[in-house]
């Protein structure tokens, strides 16, 4: 085989794998065009789709329920400690102020 033949057999080759790749490309837009999905949201926990009616982060599972709650005091005792804590640092320095003050 020549290289005029090569070089042609290539060219070919090249021609066909585009056409076929922009006729995937333009099977993908008309597809991602009439694909219609129905709103939804995730549960934060599964990420199981929920329906947007459902006024609850969490879909109906007992064991998302749980964890949703235990997450949801840990939240809460963190933030009080955290609060307490900036207090407890405050509080010394406040009384300092006002000692020296008077």
């Amino acid at each position: 085989m020549s290289r005029a033949e090569k070089i042609a057999k290539m060219a070919t080759t090249s021609a066909g794998q585009a056409k076929q790749d922009s006729v995937v490309s333009r099977k993908r837009k008309k597809a991602r065009k009439n694909v219609l999905f129905e709103a939804h949201k995730h549960c934060v926990e599964c990420s199981l789709p929920i329906p947007l009616g459902n006024e609850s982060l969490i879909c109906d599972d007992d064991d998302c329920r749980a964890n949703q709650e235990r997450k949801e005091k840990s939240r809460k005792r963190l933030s009080i400690l955290l609060y307490a804590g900036v207090a407890i640092f405050i509080i010394p320095i406040v009384l300092q102020l006002i000692g020296a003050l008077t």
